[in-house]
C-alpha cells in the first residue's frame, strides 16, 4: 500500500468512526447548563458532559414532578427542582444520567 492509499484509508476510517459516534450518542445541549447547581447540594454541578436537555414533564397527583428521560418517566426529587423557567425559554429541562437526576426546571405553565 502506498502513502496515498494509506492516507485515503485513514480518512475514510475516521469518517466512518465519526458517523458511528454521532448515531450512537445523541447530541444534547451543554453550554446553557454549565452554571447550574443542584438546589439541595450547591457543590454538585447539574451538568456533567452531555446529560442536560429539554424534556416533557408533568406534576403527579402526589405533587412530585415526573420528567421523560427518553425511556422512562423519572420522579424528580424535590431537592433537585430549580425555579420555574430557570432556562429562560419556557420549556422543561432535565439534567440526568442513567436515571440519576441532577437538576430539573419546569417550564412556563401552559393553558
Amino acid at each position: 500500500m502506498n502513502v496515498r492509499n494509506f492516507a485515503t484509508a485513514v480518512v475514510v476510517a475516521l469518517a466512518i468512526w465519526a458517523v458511528a459516534v454521532a448515531l450512537v450518542r445523541p447530541v444534547r445541549a451543554h453550554g446553557p447548563y454549565s452554571d447550574w447547581t443542584a438546589p439541595d447540594n450547591p457543590a454538585l454541578s447539574c451538568c456533567n458532559d452531555s446529560d442536560c436537555r429539554p424534556t416533557r414533564a408533568y406534576m403527579g397527583d402526589d405533587g412530585l414532578w415526573r420528567a421523560w428521560d427518553g425511556i422512562n418517566w423519572l420522579t424528580i426529587p424535590p431537592g433537585r427542582v430549580l425555579p420555574t423557567d430557570y432556562a429562560g425559554d419556557g420549556r422543561n429541562h432535565l439534567c440526568e444520567k442513567m436515571g440519576a437526576v441532577y437538576c430539573f426546571t419546569p417550564g412556563q405553565p401552559r393553558g
